[in-house]
């Protein structure tokens, strides 16, 4: 055990200041580790510690405005400390802030958001209008002091601190809109408080001071949708994530990338200057941070990959007909948001679906004073719904004041508050990063949930998937009625007999109960948020609406689970071997198989298909790897090479968990090489490296970080430039790291000290795919397999690993041999390719989600090569 010789003092979000005791060879995550558990924190992916450049005794957490310094968790500390002066100052500190904070699933993070909010507001750093503070210190006031006395003489505010500069009018404001939140519990005010305060133009925001290339001050801002540009505190422009191509920084030069324009012929950059190299290195490592952690909420928050349709329904069939328990969770805000506010009218006129998700919208600007909380609210009087709402309109922007605190407060009162038959509205959110984890990496476990409505609730019926494209004008043409907060079941209430709904097959009919929209579970959403989604479908990439709905009495079919005759499922039995759609209706041309391929997602026979793969190939043995003196040496129990594919080493200990990957579809003339591995351990970084020479690999192919979620992923097996590094009889010197929003390019020298030989080798680390589900979009992926693609030679091996070496590892594999063979013109069967891999590697593609991805992406770039192409 390492000697803890490093003294840390850790100031938290309470103002308290805590010791700790590490060793400088730990890395970052230890330190962080020690005080989440003192803390007893379960959402630890939101937080992290912020180094202090100052020795000076923690008076304030002001420090480090300009340009803030997280701790790296995969780093060593010992590099992170250099030029500070023991001990080692920090700030415990919230890193992400999620739009939505009603979907936190802990009471405790909840409080250490208020904390945060309360402490930034007070000191400054965050900006707030004179009415929203108003509200926000009375609600700190009721969750710090509770009820108010009318015993209580005016002025007991006196003592308090809320903004940087109050007065006797702001205190007295407070004081008045005090006694108006009788009743409200401690987790109850802070919630409202949050509320509030996600209103800011700023909530979430991280800011980095910069200049222009004048010199003149500017402040970037670091936002859950993208990167803003203030001048003056005023948003002068805004990049969202999916425009930027590249994030990049040269000495104290940072540069952001953004894609071209309709008609442009020239790239787009914007160039800023930072003060030094190393606050411009700071940024860059943020904005990767951000990117990385708010696409993972999105991937993992969207029904299009967390559940395949196929399994939602698959889901609904074996628990007897009843409601699908698949809780969907809060998903940021809008994508075209910075903090809480859309930035102009045209975009708060065009809310992403992501804007849809949220439990409660309060209003977007600032709330008055005298109206956030009236008696009707506080009794739970609601103004009168409509029974319906008309799909074909545009609904109005959400309602302001009292219906946004009400739906809140349903969200946290208990049943006995409501009517007898409601159960609870339970808060849904992430997941911490202790829970449902499957053994490899890559892993989504299915989130349990309660059901709002009894399963008996919907009665027998036949579940049927209905789909809907809209017509020209968007609209599906149909109303529906029902809603959690309408305490029914969610109905369709009217269906126009000249529109998409009314002339689609088989045909939507009034009284039809809808279970799932897109393959989510609507049974815990209100009215207006099942509208919304609705409408957001009209915005997918199909445009299509799937309802799966149930059907009773008169008009009812005959199926169990009645599907369009296009998008039929070939269920097969047990016995039968699952072939994919190339097999069973073998096409000869490229256009052919995309025409096949589109059709298998849309009626998610594909995912089916996959689904019903074996994982690992029948009849192959893995004795080798299960062998007492080799079990160290696996990260995963569960994820072994086949004896007959391993990778052997020359010597006594020949063993690595490594295999031989070939790909070569018949008459394609294609034949890729890899060497599929798991992410090295401390003790295997020597066979590694052994493998790397003996197998003649010029390049490294690494598509994990060194640690997720808080969970070491993979050990860092290279020195940091220009550091040299023995690993046994290996030697690797690091000459260049350069970095750019989605990954890192390294060269390597790599020198067998034996022998007295050295090769040149290039290192490719993908850091933006999300620590669980897939990219939400493939554009940074499929540039990062073009740069791989390049440096391939001949029939060389590329080494290849993710933290199991399977799931991400099998992703890059099939996506490579299926663009190979686009670019040859040959017919491409993604399910094939799949099986070619696990025959060779168990597991790889680990989940439906990852195939889904790869499937998608292959059909994206070949309409993209195809609408680039003249027209023949």
């Amino acid at each position: 055990m390492p000697k803890p010789d490093l003294l840390c003092l850790v100031q938290l979000l309470d103002g308290t200041i805590e010791t700790f005791r590490v060793s400088k060879q730990d890395e970052g995550v230890v330190l962080l580790d020690l005080v989440c558990d003192h803390l007893g924190l379960q959402e630890r992916q939101l937080f992290s510690l912020q180094i202090r450049e100052s020795s000076t005794a923690i008076a304030s957490i002001a420090a480090n405005t300009h340009s803030p310094r997280w701790l790296e968790p995969e780093k060593p500390l010992k590099k992170q400390i250099k030029g500070l002066a023991s001990p080692f100052y920090l700030n415990f500190r919230v890193r992400f802030f999620i739009s939505d904070p009603n979907s936190l699933q802990h009471e405790q993070t909840r409080h250490l958001y208020f904390l945060q909010i309360r402490t930034d507001v007070r000191e400054g750093r965050l900006q707030c209008p004179l009415s929203a503070a108003v509200v926000l210190a009375s609600y700190a006031v009721q969750s710090e002091m509770g009820d108010h006395s009318p015993s209580t003489l005016p002025g007991y505010l006196s003592k308090s601190h809320f903004i940087p500069e109050q007065d006797e009018d702001f205190l007295s404001k407070v004081e008045d809109l005090h006694p108006q939140h009788k009743g409200l519990k401690q987790s109850e005010a802070e919630l409202c408080f949050l509320n509030t305060a996600r209103t800011l133009d700023l909530y979430g925001v991280e800011l980095h001071a910069a200049m222009d290339t004048n010199s003149a001050p500017l402040t970037v801002g670091l936002a859950s949708s993208g990167v803003a540009i203030f001048c003056n505190m005023i948003c002068s422009s805004f990049f969202p994530w999916g425009n930027i191509i590249k994030i990049s920084f040269k000495r104290k030069r940072f540069l952001i990338h953004l894609k071209r324009k309709h008609g442009e012929t020239q790239d787009c950059e914007v160039s800023l200057l930072l003060h030094c190299p190393k606050t411009c290195k700071n940024l860059w490592r943020s904005c990767v941070d951000h990117h990385s952690f708010f696409s993972s909420n999105r991937t993992t928050r969207s029904p299009k990959y967390n559940n395949s349709t196929v399994q939602s329904y698959r889901k609904l069939i074996t628990q007897h007909l009843g409601l699908g328990n698949t809780k969907t969770e809060s998903g940021p805000v809008c994508q075209r948001v910075v903090g809480g506010m859309v930035w102009n009218p045209v975009l708060r006129r065009s809310l992403s679906s992501e804007h849809l998700e949220t439990k409660s919208l309060p209003s977007r600007s600032p709330p008055t004073t005298p109206n956030w909380r009236s008696p009707r609210v506080r009794h739970g009087i609601r103004k009168p719904r409509p029974s319906s709402v008309e799909l074909t309109n545009e609904l109005k922007d959400m309602s302001e004041g009292e219906d946004v605190f009400y739906t809140y407060r349903a969200s946290v009162t208990s049943s006995k508050d409501g009517d007898e038959d409601a159960s609870p509205h339970r808060l849904s959110g992430t997941r911490g990063p202790d829970e449902g984890s499957l053994p490899a990496d890559d892993s989504i476990g299915d989130e349990e949930s309660s059901h709002h409505y009894d399963k008996g609730a919907l009665g027998d019926g036949d579940l049927m998937l209905i789909c809907i494209a809209p017509d020209n004008e968007g609209k599906f043409g149909f109303n529906v009625k029902g809603g959690v907060d309408q305490k029914m079941p969610l109905a369709i209430s009217h269906v126009k007999p000249d529109s998409p709904a009314g002339r689609c097959e088989p045909r939507l009919l009034e009284g039809d109960l809808v279970v799932l929209i897109n393959g989510r579970d609507i049974s815990e959403h209100t009215h207006d948020q099942v509208v919304m989604f609705i409408r957001a479908s009209r915005e997918s990439h199909s445009r299509e609406l799937a309802l799966l709905i149930r059907r009773k009495g008169p008009g009812r079919a005959a199926p169990l689970l009645q599907l369009p005759p296009a998008l039929t499922l070939n269920i097969q039995s047990q016995e039968e071997k699952p072939r994919s759609p190339g097999q069973a209706e073998r096409v000869a041309t490229l256009e052919e198989s995309m025409r096949q391929l589109e059709r298998g997602i849309q009626s998610g026979t594909l995912c089916f298909h996959f689904e019903n793969l074996y994982r690992r190939k029948p009849g192959m043995t893995l004795s080798c790897a299960r062998l007492p003196e080799n079990t160290d040496k696996n990260r995963y129990k569960d994820v072994l090479p086949y004896d007959a594919t391993r990778v052997v080493l020359q010597g006594q200990e020949d063993y690595i968990n490594a295999s031989h990957v070939t790909v070569a579809p018949p008459v394609s003339g294609v034949c890729l090489r890899y060497v599929a591995a798991q992410g090295p351990l401390p003790q295997t970084c020597t066979h590694f490296w052994q493998s790397v020479w003996e197998q003649r690999t010029h390049t490294i192919i690494m598509l994990t970080t060194l640690t997720e979620r808080g969970r070491t992923k993979c050990h860092q097996y290279w020195p940091h430039p220009p550091e040299v590094k023995d690993y046994g009889p290996m030697r690797v010197k690091c000459h260049s790291e350069e970095c750019n929003l989605a990954y890192v390019t390294r060269q390597f020298t790599l020198t067998h000290t034996q022998l007295g030989e050295e090769r040149a080798v290039t290192h490719l680390q993908y850091v933006a795919w999300p620590d669980h589900g897939v990219p939400d979009d493939p554009s940074d992926f499929l540039l990062f397999i073009s740069s791989v693609r390049e440096r391939r030679r001949g029939d060389e091996p590329l080494m290849v690993h993710c933290s199991a070496g399977i799931g991400r590892t099998g992703v890059l594999i099939t996506m490579e041999t299926a663009l190979t063979l686009l670019d040859e013109g040959r017919p491409v069967f993604p399910l094939d390719v799949v099986k070619t891999v696990r025959d060779q590697r168990a597991m790889m593609v680990q989940t439906t989600c990852q195939f889904q991805f790869v499937c998608e992406a292959i059909l994206r770039v070949y309409k993209e090569k195809k609408e680039r192409s003249p027209a023949k």
